[in-house]
């Protein structure tokens, strides 16, 4: 299999000219980086200057850091196995229920995190796609108890657009987006420090830049895969 890199590099290019300079990068290298080969395209990634890298699991992630990549990396599905190795390799897990929050507090206990290095994770927002996430009324109790652990540390509060491609959908969509903003930004509020909001896809990046918040994610784009109309002939397949 070859992988044309300055394909990649030029489709990164494309979606980083339609965001905020002060707007984030994250990007998605999971699944073997679509594979298309998870270190090597990870490297690239780190070489330009990405500011986020996400894995499915964490396996993926130790992997990266064994090789060298040092960016930070986002878990979206953390094993249940998974949160000692998470821990150790500085990899930030999703939270996106209580009970996968208590596994977390249980592996931090187990490992006696130095006060030094609280271990960063990511909330994960349902606005409506009910797959996973926390609803408005599980925020309080969730707020509550990442306070009281100060071990814990809120990197960022995120979401995911079910229909971001879909012209016909787009009442659903902007409910999604209104829905994500009022919630998150309880959990913005919650906290001292600076707390990221993100929920746009590839192909929100393109069809609804307005709502960039803090950082967006580009996932198969970067692979040369058009998700809009508007895309289409300008990117080029990896």
């Amino acid at each position: 299999l070859e992988i044309n890199f300055n394909h990649l590099v030029s489709n990164l290019n494309y979606f980083r000219s339609k965001i905020r300079p002060e707007t984030k990068l994250m990007v998605m290298v999971k699944a073997f980086g679509y594979g298309s080969g998870n270190l090597e395209v990870s490297n690239v990634l780190q070489f330009h200057n990405v500011d986020y890298l996400t894995v499915a699991f964490a396996d993926e992630g130790v992997e990266l850091r064994r090789a060298g990549i040092n960016l930070p990396i986002m878990v979206m599905s953390p094993e249940v196995n998974s949160y000692d190795n998470i821990i150790k390799y500085h990899l930030e897990p999703e939270v996106f229920s209580f009970r996968n929050l208590e596994f977390i507090e249980k592996a931090m206990q187990n490992l006696a995190l130095p006060e030094a290095h609280p271990l960063k994770v990511h909330i994960k927002w349902d606005p409506g796609m009910h797959r996973l996430g926390f609803a408005k009324n599980e925020l309080p109790e969730l707020i509550s108890r990442i306070k009281a652990n100060p071990m814990l540390h809120v990197k960022s509060v995120f979401s995911h657009l079910a229909t971001a491609d879909n012209p016909a959908e787009d009442d659903f969509t902007l409910g999604q987006i209104r829905n994500f903003e009022e919630g998150s930004q309880m959990i913005v509020e919650a906290f001292p420090y600076k707390v990221l909001r993100h929920i746009l896809n590839t192909a929100g990046i393109t069809r609804f830049p307005q709502y960039q918040f803090d950082m967006v994610r580009l996932g198969i784009g970067l692979y040369g895969v058009p998700t809009t109309e508007a895309d289409k002939g300008l990117l080029h397949p990896v």
